[in-house]
């Protein structure tokens, strides 16, 4: 309900978290409801890790250690879903124009690497950029969403920068 709110209240607001599978006692009723969480909120990032039973925790003691092989296969299953739910979120920013940091030249046929506001550099994904002007690394430029990958966008510039 506090996520509805916040996307009702703030139109473009985009939502991220992390989720730990496989943390010991983790059951399949329990995993099920965190998968159906996910589909459910459809986050615009999300980031899945298996639990790491670390020496000197608590939770290394635990009883019912989770298998490797089940922690896997539940990172899996979230990121798979995860990966249809960002497609279908990028495809709905097609057609809309972006402020785009602009980090790097990729040197052939005019195309440059950036970022909205809303991707964190090395971690979420990028904004492949297609002009035939020379532009500055680190500059803003306005561009126009084209299409969309699992985790990438394509778009075109505007002719005039942010």
């Amino acid at each position: 309900k506090n996520i509805e709110r916040m996307r009702e209240k703030i139109p473009n607001i985009h939502i991220r978290t992390s989720l730990i599978v496989g943390f010991p006692g983790e059951t399949e009723e329990q995993f099920k409801e965190l998968k159906q969480f996910v589909q459910t909120v459809k986050f615009d990032r999300l980031g899945v890790f298996t639990y790491s039973q670390e020496e000197g925790t608590p939770a290394a003691n635990f009883p019912n250690q989770i298998d490797e092989e089940i922690k896997a296969k539940r990172r899996e299953e979230i990121m798979l879903l995860q990966k249809e739910i960002s497609l279908q979120k990028n495809k709905e920013k097609i057609g809309h124009i972006y402020d785009i940091m602009i980090e790097e030249n990729l040197e052939k046929d005019h195309v440059y690497i950036g970022r909205t506001m809303y991707d964190a550099p090395e971690v979420d994904g990028v904004v492949y950029v297609y002009t035939d002007r020379t532009l500055k690394i680190g500059s803003l430029e306005k561009v126009r969403i084209i299409d969309a990958l699992e985790y990438d966008l394509l778009g075109e510039m505007l002719s005039e920068s942010c």
